[in-house]
């Protein structure tokens, strides 16, 4: 069994946000969903789609009305197949997160957990922030404590916001519970459709 890196990229953030994982190339793209969710500290509160090639793969809300591939049917393993491909994963069509993924390369599996964080830069944005524009006016706001809006920011992301913070250790210690967070966040998609 062979384990993908994948650089996740969120696009148009400077400076950029991006987390590097290792991920076993049988699992599924909705499991890939769920470890970008953890990876950049989301909530899965919104819906998401993988576009590669000319596939969309998400969530076929529509019992097949729809060209969506169900994200839980396919495996990496039948999409990304070989070094230096791209994808492109979007999360919450309203703040309109994208993402840039690209296979960096393949390597062998260690007796370690999966999915695992292995590389990673700044802070991801906070849940409904109001996407790449909203993050921007976010982190000035939260900067200038002078600023009419600062506290209520402040309130609202529950403390400040160091956007260079970043921590392999807590986005690992996330993921050694990977299994259960995804029984979790299955139950909750199956719950809201």
């Amino acid at each position: 069994m062979s384990v993908l890196e994948l650089k996740i990229t969120l696009l148009d953030t400077k400076p950029s946000v991006y987390r590097t994982i290792h991920i076993e190339k049988i699992r599924s793209f909705y499991d890939l969903h769920v470890a970008i969710q953890l990876a950049f500290g989301w909530q899965n509160y919104h819906l998401y789609e993988f576009r590669i090639n000319e596939d969309i793969i998400g969530e076929n809300e529509f019992d097949g009305e729809t060209d969506v591939l169900e994200s839980s049917n396919i495996l990496l393993s039948q999409k990304m197949i070989f070094e230096k491909q791209k994808c492109f994963y979007t999360y919450d069509f309203g703040d309109n997160w994208e993402h840039k993924i690209e296979l960096v390369k393949f390597v062998e599996p260690k007796k370690t957990f999966y999915p695992q964080c292995v590389k990673g830069a700044k802070n991801a944005p906070p849940e409904d922030c109001g996407g790449v524009g909203g993050f921007e006016e976010f982190k000035a706001i939260m900067k200038d404590k002078k600023h009419p809006q600062h506290k209520e920011m402040k309130d609202w992301n529950d403390g400040l916001f160091d956007e260079d913070f970043f921590s392999l250790a807590l986005v690992n210690q996330a993921f050694e519970s990977f299994d259960a967070t995804l029984k979790e966040f299955k139950e909750h998609d199956e719950d809201t459709m």
